[in-house]
């Protein structure tokens, strides 16, 4: 009995330590929860600050000068600046110019390493002033890529699991929403909407804790202030409700338009102005002409929004601005201009109902509609077009503007938005994006090898030739290697092309043993990097009908790092099986 009451006893303290781990591991992940979110909101606050800061240094001061100075440097200055942005981007952060929403969603989907901290970091820096000097795109997609990128750089200094890691990406996401727009239930919805995808029980806590408190830190900074005042708004007709539909109908029609026009104007871009910061450049040039057109297209335009919402403007000036706005939109983002996709979602949307609702008041007088309350909704008819983010679209006009009157005709412009836009265009921007990238969803394949990175997989040590050399050299390189190929680098350990071993046979069996091997080289039909998700290296080599390629390193040296074949990919398979076991 004794011994019995002795093992009870230790039974019950090995509970009772249990237990108090679990509590302690509870608390520690919602201290970490609570930092990420605090971090968020700092750095919306300072990314804010440097876009305003820029603003008026750059196309503010533009648009001031007079006489000629004036359309030189409104066109100049994009054109200098985005070309600079482009280089820089080029060489020291290749991922930085990436979609900014589709590299959060293939961190989660994939692998967080693309949020790396040099990306992240250019990211921060650089879309202010590609804003600042008149881009017509907005803050939040960038700051959404910065968010979920300290949410990763905090989970890795913590030294946390892979897996928690992961978790965190979409709690960054709602973070940087929340502290940008002081809306955390649009920045928890919107994670749910376009990074989670389905309700995950787990993270949505971890969710709600960091966009919480990423908007009580804005709030302490920024007073909690609504980015987006506007007057009460209100219908007062059931007729109306044709003009709500109207609008959400346009919208639709025109955000759906839009990505395909954007899908074809990156095409001929690229077989145009094959020099990324050509390109860059040239798309400069064309939003500053457009913006001596109208200039409230130029930047974020926030205060356009908000002249709009407060019922300002004309019919004919907001057609101008939205037609000028779309226009600038297709360019920036087929010509790499860095900046997201919900300002200038918002803005035109709020130009196409600011110009539906003085048309309704010109046309029926009687009905006393009120050109504000169509801004309001084409706002949110727009984001939903374009992002097909429909919950999210409704929450962030109610949030952003503090206007509960509209509930019923803003959910019917939305809903017609949503239902024309995807008539038009089958995916939405990130969708499209994701699709550039290699990127499958999660439903779609679970194969956990398709979620590792092409260094996990490849041969790190690959049997390569060097330059300059002869058949005789190469063949003593490579002798008793028995490959089918082999890579060919030069003296500095680039990579320079592929030589097939039959060739080498060949000319050493014709007497040509003096032969350059340089001769013998032909260009890699596919390359691999290191940092590239294998699911999307495989796509590529499917594309191709190739079966094996060399890989290069991530920093766009071209240096060569290894060689991927069909049998490193059953080891990795044999691998992942073993450590399932």
């Amino acid at each position: 009995m004794a011994q019995d009451r002795e093992k009870l006893g230790e039974g019950e303290a090995g509970g009772s330590i249990l237990d108090r781990l679990r509590a302690a591991s509870r608390r520690f992940l919602l201290a970490t929860l609570i930092t990420i979110g605090v971090l968020c909101g700092v750095a919306a606050y300072v990314f804010h600050s440097l876009v305003g800061a820029l603003d008026g240094l750059l196309y503010q001061r533009s648009l001031a000068a007079t006489g000629p100075l004036r359309p030189i440097l409104v066109v100049g200055t994009p054109a200098l600046v985005f070309f600079g942005i482009a280089l820089v981007i080029r060489r020291f952060a290749p991922g930085a110019g990436g979609a900014n929403l589709a590299r959060v969603r293939r961190a989660y989907e994939e692998d967080a390493a693309v949020l790396d901290a040099r990306s992240v970091a250019s990211t921060f820096l650089l879309t202010p002033l590609s804003l600042g000097a008149g881009a017509p795109l907005g803050p939040e997609g960038p700051i959404v890529v910065v968010a979920s990128g300290i949410s990763v750089g905090v989970g890795r200094l913590l030294r946390l699991p892979r897996k928690v890691v992961r978790g965190l990406i979409p709690a960054g996401a709602a973070a940087g929403i929340a502290a940008i727009f002081n809306a955390p239930i649009t920045g928890v919805v919107f994670a749910l909407e376009e990074v989670l995808g389905a309700a995950d029980k787990g993270v949505l806590g971890g969710v709600i804790v960091a966009a919480v408190a990423a908007a009580v830190v804005e709030k302490l900074l920024l007073g909690g202030r609504p980015v987006l005042p506007a007057m009460p708004a209100g219908w007062n007709d059931v007729r109306e409700l044709v003009g709500f539909a109207v609008v959400g109908i346009a919208a639709g029609a025109l955000s759906g338009g839009a990505m395909r026009l954007i899908e074809r104007g990156k095409g001929a871009a690229r077989r145009l102005i094959p020099h990324v910061p050509a390109r860059a450049a040239f798309g400069g040039v064309a939003i500053g002409v457009l913006g001596l057109l109208s200039p409230p297209i130029l930047g974020v335009g926030y205060a356009s929004i908000g002249s709009w919402l407060q019922g300002g403007g004309t019919a004919g000036t907001a057609g101008l601005a939205l037609a000028a706005k779309i226009a600038a939109f297709v360019v920036a983002l087929s010509c790499g201009v860095i900046g997201g996709t919900f300002a200038p979602s918002l803005f035109m949307g709020a130009a196409l109902g600011s110009a539906v609702g003085h048309g309704m008041q010109s046309v029926f007088p009687a009905i006393h509609a009120e050109p504000r309350s169509y801004a309001l909704a084409g706002m949110g008819a727009f984001f939903a077009g374009v992002l097909r983010c429909p919950l999210a679209a409704v929450l962030i006009v109610l949030e952003v503007t503090g206007d509960y009157g509209l509930i019923l005709p803003l959910m019917l412009a939305v809903a017609l938005a949503v239902t024309i836009s995807r008539a038009v265009s089958a995916s939405n921007m990130v969708e499209r994006q994701m699709e550039e990238e290699g990127l499958l969803e999660s439903g779609v394949a679970e194969d956990p090898i398709s979620r590792a990175r092409v260094s996990e997989v490849m041969s790190a040590s690959p049997v390569s030739i060097r330059m300059p050399n002869d058949v005789l050299g190469a063949a003593r390189s490579v002798a008793g290697s028995g490959h089918r190929v082999y890579p060919v680098v030069d003296g500095e350990g680039r990579l320079t092309g592929l030589i097939a071993a039959e060739e080498i046979d060949r000319a050493a069996r014709e007497g040509h043993p003096e032969t350059a091997v340089e001769a013998l080289v032909r260009p890699a039909t596919v390359v691999g990097r290191e940092d590239e998700a294998m699911r999307a290296l495989v796509a590529r080599l499917a594309a191709a009908g190739e079966s094996r390629c060399p890989v290069v390193a991530a920093d766009g040296s071209g240096r060569l790092v290894g060689f991927f074949s069909p049998p490193d990919l059953m080891r990795a398979r044999v691998r992942v099986l073993a450590e399932k076991d």
